[in-house]
């Protein structure tokens, strides 16, 4: 069976750290009262860990996303893995925001987004000769 497996989004990643960065900045810029701070800093925090979490499962190879001439074999953000076959694949489109890049993959039920993961440019060339059309 052929198969493709995905390449890491480092834009994904770099657009999470300025996030954070730019809340980091807000809280020391303006002065808050310790309630509207002491939630600022959890949203941080929780933003932090999952970010932390999400590029450590990418880099362990627990979150890769591979496509074969049967489907699509992809991972949760909690660690699961989850199969889609090709009858059930009705479009993928490659969204861009800001730097980075969001695959999305349209199902009959649910649609997916690929996130950490991301497809360059042989890659793309490789599924459409499997039949996806990712452009």
């Amino acid at each position: 069976m052929y198969e493709i497996k995905s390449s890491i989004n480092f834009g994904f990643y770099f657009l999470a750290a300025s996030i954070i960065a730019l809340l980091l900045s807000i809280s020391s810029v303006f002065q808050l009262t310790a309630w509207l701070e002491s939630i600022e800093m959890t949203l941080i925090l929780l933003v932090v860990f999952a970010v932390v979490f999400n590029l450590l499962q990418t880099l362990l190879g627990k979150r890769t996303a591979s496509w074969c001439t049967n489907g699509l074999s992809y991972y949760t953000f909690f660690g699961a893995q989850r199969y889609a076959p090709i009858e059930f694949i009705q479009q993928i489109k490659v969204h861009r925001f800001l730097c980075c890049k969001f695959t999305h993959v349209k199902l009959e039920q649910k649609s997916i987004f690929l996130l950490s993961c991301k497809f360059n440019t042989q890659q793309k060339a490789q599924l459409k000769q499997l039949g996806y059309s990712a452009g």
